[in-house]
């Protein structure tokens, strides 16, 4: 049995036990090592007249889910594993990764390519964690290039009616107002309620609250077949050639429950199941027989791996 080494960009992997933590909080928190958090109150080290010392800081401060970062694109680069990096020219040098994955539209919501010298603003998960490295480096979920037409984009929450978390916005939308998520999937109006979004709109009505209705809406969430694939890619080993995944996990990931018994797993959603014996090939899908490429087997304490190709599996019968 071998686990696969798992390529990991810089921005997603953990590399010191200190982490820059890239919030609202950032104007005074920004180059700072976070020693210890709890709930708002933000202990800091940070280095005065040449020696370290600590301090408190307790604010009301809204921690966003995302974080914009801008600047101009001075180099892109190819890196391994399909990934590019690019360096920013700003006043405070950063770098960021993106690969085929990542969303890259302009500010009218078209699709373009980067390129040397565009300006741009780019939206990255807060959670996300950051390596202590300078400069800092990130993994945008969405960016976007400017151009000189006429076209705004906004980071926002909006309520049952449509009022931003500002109050002094009101989207309108209609049939022909494109929402999906990060994974391209359509989605109705009601379904950003009180999610992270970006909108994409060009005229404003003056009234108080203003009103718009945008062209296009990217609600920052990916869909539950993309989050088991990330799931899959990252815990999983190989075991004679075959790529094993966590059983459950993945399966709760795409809304199926899992009933452990003495002797295996069943799986059901609807009028769906499937019944998986530990260490057997053979499995049972509703009254048919179908085979496993390698038994599923018990490769960490208390988690069941099964061969990839059940992922896709579950998936289809979504």
């Amino acid at each position: 049995m071998k686990k696969k080494s798992l390529t990991i960009i810089a921005t997603a992997s953990i590399m010191a036990s200190s982490l820059i933590v890239p919030t609202a909080t950032a104007q005074y928190l920004e180059g700072q090592e976070i020693e210890e958090t709890e709930g708002l109150e933000y202990k800091t080290l940070i280095i005065e007249d040449g020696e370290f010392q600590t301090i408190s800081v307790e604010e009301n401060v809204e921690i966003l889910n995302y974080i914009q970062i801008e600047g101009i694109i001075t180099k892109i680069s190819e890196e391994m594993s399909g990934y590019y990096f690019v360096t920013v020219d700003s006043e405070d040098p950063f770098g960021f990764y993106f690969d085929k994955k990542t969303i890259i539209l302009n500010n009218l919501g078209e699709e373009v390519e980067l390129k040397e010298g565009m300006q741009f603003t780019a939206y990255v998960d807060s959670s996300k964690p950051m390596t202590m490295i300078y400069p800092p480096r990130y993994s945008p979920e969405v960016i976007i290039a400017q151009t000189e037409e006429v076209g705004t984009v906004q980071l926002d929450q909006f309520d049952e009616n449509f009022l931003n978390k500002n109050k002094d916005l009101v989207i309108n939308l209609n049939e022909e107002t494109l929402i999906t998520n990060l994974s391209g999937n359509k989605l109705s109006p009601t379904d950003i309620i009180n999610k992270d979004v970006i909108i994409f709109y060009e005229v404003v009505l003056e009234s108080y609250p203003m009103q718009s209705g945008p062209s296009k809406v990217i609600v920052l969430e990916k869909s539950d077949e993309e989050l088991a694939y990330q799931i899959a890619d990252i815990d999983n080993y190989e075991v004679n050639g075959v790529k094993m995944i966590p059983l459950r996990l993945i399966a709760e990931q795409l809304d199926y429950k899992v009933e452990f018994t003495g002797k295996g797993a069943i799986l059901s959603k609807g009028a769906v199941s499937f019944t998986i014996t530990f260490g057997e090939e053979m499995y049972g899908y509703n009254k048919a027989l179908r085979y496993f490429s390698e038994a599923p087997a018990i490769l960490e304490y208390g988690k069941t791996y099964v061969p990839y190709k059940f992922l896709e599996e579950l998936i289809e019968v979504k």
